[in-house]
Protein backbone atom coordinates (compact mmCIF):
# COMPACT_ATOMS: atom_id res chain seq x y z
CA UNK A 1 0.00 0.00 0.00
CA UNK A 2 1.55 3.36 -1.05
CA UNK A 3 2.37 5.77 1.70
CA UNK A 4 0.43 9.09 2.03
CA UNK A 5 3.54 11.01 0.95
CA UNK A 6 3.75 9.10 -2.33
CA UNK A 7 -0.03 9.46 -2.91
CA UNK A 8 0.11 13.23 -2.60
CA UNK A 9 3.20 13.76 -4.75
CA UNK A 10 1.31 14.11 -8.11
CA UNK A 11 -0.88 16.85 -6.57
CA UNK A 12 2.17 18.57 -5.16
CA UNK A 13 3.88 18.44 -8.53
CA UNK A 14 0.81 19.94 -10.25
CA UNK A 15 0.70 22.71 -7.68
CA UNK A 16 4.41 23.37 -8.16
CA UNK A 17 3.96 23.54 -11.96
CA UNK A 18 0.99 25.90 -11.57
CA UNK A 19 2.91 28.16 -9.18
CA UNK A 20 5.90 28.15 -11.53
CA UNK A 21 3.70 29.02 -14.50
CA UNK A 22 2.11 31.91 -12.58
CA UNK A 23 5.51 33.25 -11.55
CA UNK A 24 6.88 32.90 -15.09
CA UNK A 25 3.79 34.57 -16.55
CA UNK A 26 4.04 37.42 -14.06
CA UNK A 27 7.72 37.85 -14.85
CA UNK A 28 7.09 37.93 -18.60
CA UNK A 29 4.19 40.39 -18.10
CA UNK A 30 6.41 42.67 -15.99
CA UNK A 31 9.20 42.59 -18.56
CA UNK A 32 6.71 43.34 -21.34
CA UNK A 33 5.04 46.19 -19.42
CA UNK A 34 8.29 47.98 -18.59
CA UNK A 35 9.60 47.43 -22.13
CA UNK A 36 6.41 48.98 -23.53
CA UNK A 37 6.58 51.88 -21.04
CA UNK A 38 10.20 52.62 -21.95
CA UNK A 39 9.28 52.57 -25.63
CA UNK A 40 6.51 55.14 -25.04
CA UNK A 41 8.87 57.46 -23.15
CA UNK A 42 11.63 57.14 -25.77
CA UNK A 43 9.31 57.83 -28.68
CA UNK A 44 7.29 60.58 -26.97
CA UNK A 45 9.04 63.57 -28.65
CA UNK A 46 8.51 62.02 -32.09
CA UNK A 47 4.89 61.15 -31.26
CA UNK A 48 4.13 64.71 -30.12
CA UNK A 49 5.77 66.10 -33.27
CA UNK A 50 3.55 63.84 -35.38
CA UNK A 51 0.42 64.94 -33.50
CA UNK A 52 0.97 68.71 -33.75
CA UNK A 53 2.50 68.80 -37.25
CA UNK A 54 5.57 70.50 -38.75
CA UNK A 55 4.57 74.09 -37.92
CA UNK A 56 4.08 73.49 -34.20
CA UNK A 57 5.77 71.95 -31.19
CA UNK A 58 4.53 70.41 -27.95
CA UNK A 59 6.23 69.34 -24.75
CA UNK A 60 5.31 67.03 -21.88
CA UNK A 61 7.79 68.08 -19.18
CA UNK A 62 9.24 65.39 -16.90
CA UNK A 63 7.36 62.68 -18.81
CA UNK A 64 6.88 59.34 -17.05
CA UNK A 65 4.82 56.27 -17.86
CA UNK A 66 2.97 54.75 -14.88
CA UNK A 67 0.16 52.32 -14.17
CA UNK A 68 1.89 48.95 -13.63
CA UNK A 69 0.64 46.23 -13.66
CA UNK A 70 -2.70 46.49 -15.51
CA UNK A 71 -2.81 50.09 -16.73
CA UNK A 72 -0.57 52.34 -18.75
CA UNK A 73 -0.61 56.12 -18.56
CA UNK A 74 1.49 59.16 -19.32
CA UNK A 75 2.24 61.66 -16.54
CA UNK A 76 3.70 65.15 -17.14
CA UNK A 77 4.64 67.98 -14.80
CA UNK A 78 3.43 70.60 -17.32
CA UNK A 79 2.10 70.77 -20.89
CA UNK A 80 3.02 73.34 -23.52
CA UNK A 81 2.17 74.01 -27.17
CA UNK A 82 3.57 76.53 -29.66
CA UNK A 83 2.48 77.21 -33.23
CA UNK A 84 4.66 79.98 -34.65
CA UNK A 85 2.87 80.00 -38.00
CA UNK A 86 -0.45 80.79 -36.28
CA UNK A 87 1.07 82.89 -33.45
CA UNK A 88 -0.50 80.55 -30.87
CA UNK A 89 1.01 79.48 -27.55
CA UNK A 90 -0.57 77.48 -24.75
CA UNK A 91 0.53 76.13 -21.37
CA UNK A 92 -1.22 74.02 -18.74
CA UNK A 93 -0.41 72.30 -15.46
CA UNK A 94 0.21 68.67 -14.63
CA UNK A 95 -1.23 65.93 -16.85
CA UNK A 96 -2.16 62.43 -15.70
CA UNK A 97 -3.62 59.75 -17.97
CA UNK A 98 -4.53 56.07 -17.84
CA UNK A 99 -5.73 53.33 -20.18
CA UNK A 100 -6.39 49.67 -19.57
CA UNK A 101 -3.63 47.53 -21.05
CA UNK A 102 -6.20 45.49 -22.98
CA UNK A 103 -7.95 48.64 -24.29
CA UNK A 104 -5.24 51.25 -24.92
CA UNK A 105 -7.31 53.24 -27.42
CA UNK A 106 -9.66 54.48 -24.66
CA UNK A 107 -7.81 57.03 -22.53
CA UNK A 108 -8.98 58.96 -19.48
CA UNK A 109 -7.01 61.88 -18.07
CA UNK A 110 -6.87 64.69 -15.53
CA UNK A 111 -5.28 68.09 -16.21
CA UNK A 112 -4.34 70.72 -13.65
CA UNK A 113 -4.82 74.42 -14.33
CA UNK A 114 -4.31 77.06 -15.19
CA UNK A 115 -4.52 76.93 -18.98
CA UNK A 116 -3.14 80.06 -20.63
CA UNK A 117 -3.80 80.41 -24.37
CA UNK A 118 -2.42 83.32 -26.40
CA UNK A 119 -3.78 83.62 -29.94
CA UNK A 120 -2.18 86.62 -31.65
CA UNK A 121 -2.67 88.85 -28.61
CA UNK A 122 -6.07 87.50 -27.56
CA UNK A 123 -5.36 85.84 -24.21
CA UNK A 124 -7.58 83.26 -22.54
CA UNK A 125 -6.85 82.09 -19.01
CA UNK A 126 -8.87 79.18 -17.64
CA UNK A 127 -8.68 77.51 -14.25
CA UNK A 128 -10.71 74.84 -12.49
CA UNK A 129 -10.94 72.69 -9.39
CA UNK A 130 -11.06 69.40 -11.31
CA UNK A 131 -10.84 68.75 -15.05
CA UNK A 132 -11.31 65.25 -16.41
CA UNK A 133 -11.09 64.19 -20.04
CA UNK A 134 -11.68 61.05 -22.06
CA UNK A 135 -10.83 60.21 -25.66
CA UNK A 136 -11.36 57.34 -28.08
CA UNK A 137 -8.37 57.00 -30.40
CA UNK A 138 -8.33 55.52 -33.91
CA UNK A 139 -5.48 54.94 -36.33
CA UNK A 140 -5.48 58.49 -37.76
CA UNK A 141 -6.30 60.49 -34.62
CA UNK A 142 -9.36 60.71 -32.39
CA UNK A 143 -12.87 59.45 -33.06
CA UNK A 144 -14.39 61.38 -30.15
CA UNK A 145 -13.47 63.17 -26.95
CA UNK A 146 -15.05 64.82 -23.90
CA UNK A 147 -14.02 67.25 -21.15
CA UNK A 148 -15.73 67.75 -17.78
CA UNK A 149 -14.58 70.65 -15.57
CA UNK A 150 -15.86 71.68 -12.12
CA UNK A 151 -15.73 75.16 -10.52
CA UNK A 152 -14.36 76.75 -13.65
CA UNK A 153 -13.27 80.33 -14.34
CA UNK A 154 -12.49 81.88 -17.74
CA UNK A 155 -10.89 85.25 -18.42
CA UNK A 156 -10.55 86.59 -21.98
CA UNK A 157 -8.77 89.84 -22.79
CA UNK A 158 -6.71 91.40 -25.53
CA UNK A 159 -6.99 92.24 -29.21
CA UNK A 160 -10.48 92.71 -30.64
CA UNK A 161 -12.23 93.15 -27.29
CA UNK A 162 -13.42 96.46 -25.90
CA UNK A 163 -13.48 95.08 -22.37
CA UNK A 164 -12.28 92.06 -20.46
CA UNK A 165 -14.65 89.11 -20.27
CA UNK A 166 -14.77 87.01 -17.10
CA UNK A 167 -16.96 83.95 -16.69
CA UNK A 168 -17.41 81.47 -13.85
CA UNK A 169 -19.39 78.23 -13.87
CA UNK A 170 -20.06 75.46 -11.39
CA UNK A 171 -19.61 72.92 -14.18
CA UNK A 172 -18.68 72.98 -17.86
CA UNK A 173 -18.55 70.08 -20.28
CA UNK A 174 -17.48 69.88 -23.93
CA UNK A 175 -17.75 67.09 -26.48
CA UNK A 176 -16.59 66.44 -30.05
CA UNK A 177 -17.09 63.47 -32.37
CA UNK A 178 -16.68 62.59 -36.00
CA UNK A 179 -19.89 62.26 -37.99
CA UNK A 180 -18.82 61.09 -41.42
CA UNK A 181 -17.04 64.06 -43.02
CA UNK A 182 -18.56 66.45 -40.47
CA UNK A 183 -17.69 67.24 -36.87
CA UNK A 184 -20.34 67.37 -34.15
CA UNK A 185 -19.48 69.60 -31.18
CA UNK A 186 -21.36 70.44 -27.99
CA UNK A 187 -20.75 72.41 -24.81
CA UNK A 188 -22.82 72.81 -21.64
CA UNK A 189 -22.58 74.95 -18.53
CA UNK A 190 -24.29 75.11 -15.14
CA UNK A 191 -24.77 78.17 -12.90
CA UNK A 192 -22.83 80.74 -14.92
CA UNK A 193 -21.80 84.22 -13.78
CA UNK A 194 -20.23 86.92 -15.95
CA UNK A 195 -18.51 90.31 -15.75
CA UNK A 196 -20.28 92.00 -18.68
CA UNK A 197 -23.71 92.48 -17.12
CA UNK A 198 -23.73 93.09 -13.36
CA UNK A 199 -26.15 90.88 -11.47
CA UNK A 200 -27.02 88.71 -14.48
CA UNK A 201 -26.44 84.97 -14.12
CA UNK A 202 -27.64 81.90 -15.98
CA UNK A 203 -28.86 78.58 -14.65
CA UNK A 204 -27.74 76.70 -17.75
CA UNK A 205 -26.03 77.11 -21.10
CA UNK A 206 -26.12 74.74 -24.09
CA UNK A 207 -24.35 74.81 -27.44
CA UNK A 208 -24.85 72.10 -30.07
CA UNK A 209 -23.55 72.42 -33.63
CA UNK A 210 -22.21 70.55 -36.65
CA UNK A 211 -19.15 71.80 -38.55
CA UNK A 212 -19.57 70.81 -42.18
CA UNK A 213 -16.63 68.89 -43.64
CA UNK A 214 -14.44 69.41 -40.58
CA UNK A 215 -14.01 65.90 -39.15
CA UNK A 216 -10.33 66.31 -40.09
CA UNK A 217 -9.89 68.54 -37.04
CA UNK A 218 -9.62 65.32 -35.02
CA UNK A 219 -7.09 63.77 -37.39
CA UNK A 220 -3.32 63.78 -36.98
CA UNK A 221 -1.68 66.23 -37.35
CA UNK A 222 -4.08 68.44 -35.41
CA UNK A 223 -4.64 71.83 -37.08
CA UNK A 224 -6.28 75.09 -35.90
CA UNK A 225 -9.79 75.87 -37.10
CA UNK A 226 -10.08 78.38 -39.95
CA UNK A 227 -12.73 79.54 -42.39
CA UNK A 228 -14.36 79.30 -44.77
CA UNK A 229 -16.70 77.20 -42.71
CA UNK A 230 -20.40 76.32 -42.55
CA UNK A 231 -21.80 75.73 -39.06
CA UNK A 232 -25.25 74.29 -38.51
CA UNK A 233 -26.24 75.70 -35.15
CA UNK A 234 -28.70 73.17 -33.81
CA UNK A 235 -29.10 74.98 -30.51
CA UNK A 236 -27.42 77.71 -28.52
CA UNK A 237 -29.52 78.38 -25.44
CA UNK A 238 -29.16 80.37 -22.22
CA UNK A 239 -31.64 79.73 -19.41
CA UNK A 240 -31.69 82.59 -16.92
CA UNK A 241 -34.54 81.31 -14.75
CA UNK A 242 -37.75 79.34 -15.06
CA UNK A 243 -39.43 82.04 -17.17
CA UNK A 244 -36.54 83.67 -19.06
CA UNK A 245 -34.35 82.19 -21.78
CA UNK A 246 -32.75 82.86 -25.16
CA UNK A 247 -32.21 80.30 -27.92
CA UNK A 248 -30.53 80.61 -31.33
CA UNK A 249 -30.76 78.16 -34.24
CA UNK A 250 -29.78 78.31 -37.89
CA UNK A 251 -26.95 78.15 -40.40
CA UNK A 252 -23.85 80.29 -39.88
CA UNK A 253 -21.09 80.94 -42.42
CA UNK A 254 -17.58 81.97 -41.37
CA UNK A 255 -15.46 83.48 -44.13
CA UNK A 256 -11.75 83.00 -44.79
CA UNK A 257 -11.07 86.24 -42.90
CA UNK A 258 -13.17 84.96 -39.94
CA UNK A 259 -16.19 87.21 -40.52
CA UNK A 260 -19.56 85.77 -39.56
CA UNK A 261 -22.79 85.80 -41.57
CA UNK A 262 -26.05 83.93 -41.16
CA UNK A 263 -29.83 83.91 -40.97
CA UNK A 264 -30.88 82.69 -37.54
CA UNK A 265 -33.98 82.30 -35.43
CA UNK A 266 -33.88 83.88 -31.98
CA UNK A 267 -36.45 82.56 -29.52
CA UNK A 268 -36.98 84.81 -26.50
CA UNK A 269 -39.15 83.82 -23.56
CA UNK A 270 -38.80 87.20 -21.83
CA UNK A 271 -38.58 90.07 -24.34
CA UNK A 272 -38.07 92.70 -21.63
CA UNK A 273 -35.01 90.88 -20.28
CA UNK A 274 -33.61 90.56 -23.80
CA UNK A 275 -34.00 94.31 -24.31
CA UNK A 276 -32.11 94.98 -21.09
CA UNK A 277 -29.30 92.60 -22.09
CA UNK A 278 -28.96 94.13 -25.57
CA UNK A 279 -28.98 97.66 -24.13
CA UNK A 280 -26.18 96.74 -21.72
CA UNK A 281 -23.91 96.07 -24.70
CA UNK A 282 -24.99 99.23 -26.56
CA UNK A 283 -27.06 101.91 -24.74
CA UNK A 284 -28.36 103.24 -28.06
CA UNK A 285 -30.15 99.95 -28.59
CA UNK A 286 -32.47 100.64 -25.65
CA UNK A 287 -34.09 103.54 -27.50
CA UNK A 288 -34.40 101.57 -30.74
CA UNK A 289 -35.98 98.58 -29.03
CA UNK A 290 -38.39 100.86 -27.19
CA UNK A 291 -39.38 102.66 -30.39
CA UNK A 292 -39.74 99.51 -32.51
CA UNK A 293 -40.96 97.23 -29.74
CA UNK A 294 -44.48 96.64 -31.14
CA UNK A 295 -43.04 96.08 -34.62
CA UNK A 296 -40.51 93.59 -33.27
CA UNK A 297 -43.25 91.67 -31.48
CA UNK A 298 -45.16 91.55 -34.76
CA UNK A 299 -42.20 89.76 -36.38
CA UNK A 300 -42.90 86.68 -34.25
CA UNK A 301 -42.63 83.79 -36.70
CA UNK A 302 -44.24 81.31 -34.31
CA UNK A 303 -47.17 83.14 -32.70
CA UNK A 304 -49.42 81.42 -30.20
CA UNK A 305 -46.84 80.21 -27.68
CA UNK A 306 -45.34 81.87 -24.63
CA UNK A 307 -42.11 82.77 -26.42
CA UNK A 308 -41.30 85.22 -29.21
CA UNK A 309 -39.37 83.89 -32.22
CA UNK A 310 -37.60 86.56 -34.26
CA UNK A 311 -35.32 86.67 -37.32
CA UNK A 312 -31.74 87.50 -36.38
CA UNK A 313 -29.47 88.43 -39.27
CA UNK A 314 -25.67 88.63 -39.27
CA UNK A 315 -23.82 90.14 -42.22
CA UNK A 316 -20.04 90.39 -41.97
CA UNK A 317 -20.24 90.60 -38.16
CA UNK A 318 -23.05 93.20 -38.28
CA UNK A 319 -26.04 91.98 -36.26
CA UNK A 320 -29.65 93.09 -36.72
CA UNK A 321 -32.98 91.96 -35.28
CA UNK A 322 -35.45 92.47 -38.07
CA UNK A 323 -34.86 96.12 -39.04
CA UNK A 324 -33.25 97.01 -35.71
CA UNK A 325 -29.41 97.06 -35.76
CA UNK A 326 -27.89 95.50 -32.64
CA UNK A 327 -24.22 96.28 -33.28
CA UNK A 328 -21.10 94.50 -34.44
CA UNK A 329 -19.52 91.27 -33.28
CA UNK A 330 -15.88 91.58 -32.15
CA UNK A 331 -13.20 90.64 -34.66
CA UNK A 332 -10.48 88.26 -33.55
Amino acid sequence: MPSPAHASSPTSRKFAWLAGAIIAGGLLWSIGWFFFAAKIENHLPATLAQIVGPDASAECAQAEVRGYPFRVGLFCETLSYTNTAESITATAGAFRSAAQFYRPQHVVAEIDGPLVLDDSGLVLRADWQVLQASAQAVTDGLDRGSIDARNTSLDIDGAGLTQRLALQADRMTAHARRNGADLDIAAYGENLRNSLIAGLSAKAFAFEATLSGKSGLLQIPLTPLHGPLDVMLHRMAIEFDETSSLELTGLVQISADDRISGNLELTVSNLQLFSEIAASFNPDIAGLLSRFGPMIAALDTKPGDDATTLPLTIRNNQVSLGIVPLGQLPSF
